[in-house]
């Protein structure tokens, strides 16, 4: 919980490929603390962050946002506990 939102992440990484990560949050937040969360995200350019309409294998939920980028693979095998 961040004041007063749910915040989550949502990983897919398949050895070889790219991989997609995505930052959910759940409720009203600022639009600057969105910005502030997808800044602080490692791995992932700055630049590239988009909004999307929904997950990978579901819909939205209400009041949902969702960002996604994609991320260096090295960077992600570090946020998964993973060897690259």
């Amino acid at each position: 919980m961040l004041d007063g939102a749910a915040l989550g992440i949502h990983v897919l990484a398949d050895q070889g490929h790219e991989t997609y990560l995505a930052i959910r949050i759940i409720g009203s937040v600022p639009k600057r603390l969105a910005a502030t969360i997808v800044s602080l995200v490692p791995g992932c350019e700055p630049d590239t962050w988009m909004s999307d309409y929904a997950m990978p294998e579901r819909p939205m939920a209400p009041k949902e946002q969702i960002w996604s980028n994609l991320m260096d693979p090295t960077a992600a095998a570090k946020l998964l506990d993973e060897d690259p």
